[in-house]
């Protein structure tokens, strides 16, 4: 029997709703997009913020990205760290982070014979430039107030005293280097302030960028965040040679 027009009709428009509703290979793919800040003279070269997202601007990765040259020619004889500021990109904000600091220790820091090597700490701070200057060198209270247990990762330590416009540091016990299993190449500290997280630091010797490397190391999480925000799963260190870039990125950025 031929089909009536009516018949063909409906059966186009059905198989139509079908495909809006359940071929989802019709649909656009998402497209991440990226932003960097304002690019910061570092040694011969220069630094710079980065952040990746989903097409709906939804954070993935933020972190810091410098060319080769940058390792060139640092500062020299400084008695602490030289900070380089790098502001984060201006065209999104991603809470909680307000701006990140690249330290160049010459010749490392305390504790000695731990972290007393060439190398860089890179500070992803929770606050402003503005109050990171109020914190004092006398703020003792502040630096050694703890942590409630739910803001603290596992395996963890939150260490006496504190730096002045930074904060108290809270190590990873399970690191090489405090384990006392092999040196300091690369690891990643929490920082606090007056009872509250107010920073994420990876620290990675200059050794380790000279040779290339590359890492991809899980972040061990507290069971809960004090500020809402988005918080990184993963750290990776890694070096581009066809563009010279080395990147440290937070990633499997998760909103809590």
């Amino acid at each position: 029997m031929k089909p009536s027009k009516k018949l063909l009709v409906f059966v186009i428009a059905g198989l139509c709703f079908s495909c809006d509703k359940d071929d989802n290979s019709l649909q656009e793919p998402v497209q991440a997009t990226e932003f960097t800040g304002s690019r910061v003279p570092v040694g011969n070269g220069e630094a710079w913020t980065y952040i990746r997202t989903d097409a709906s601007q939804n954070p993935l990765e933020i972190g810091v990205q410098f060319n080769a040259s940058a390792l060139v020619n640092l500062p020299t004889g400084s008695m602490h760290a030289d900070e380089f500021v790098l502001d984060l990109p201006s065209e999104i904000s991603v809470a909680p982070y307000d701006h990140v600091t690249l330290d160049w220790n010459e010749h490392g820091h305390e504790p000695m014979n731990v972290y007393d090597r060439p190398h860089f700490d890179i500070h992803f701070y929770f606050m402003s430039m503005a109050e990171r200057n109020l914190i004092s060198p006398t703020d003792s209270i502040q630096f050694n107030a703890p942590l409630a247990a739910d803001y603290l990762p596992p395996m963890y330590l939150e260490t006496p005293g504190g730096v002045p416009r930074m904060g108290a540091h809270i190590i990873d016990l399970l690191s090489p280097e405090i384990a006392g299993t092999d040196i300091f190449t690369h690891t990643f500290i929490y920082g606090k302030y007056d009872a509250q997280v107010n920073f994420l630091e990876p620290m990675v010797t200059m050794e380790f960028l000279e040779s290339q490397a590359s890492v991809n190391q899980e972040i061990r999480q507290p069971a809960s965040w004090q500020q809402a925000g988005y918080y990184p799963k993963r750290y990776t260190i890694s070096y581009d040679a066809s563009t010279e870039i080395y990147s440290i990125i937070l990633k499997e950025m998760t909103k809590f």
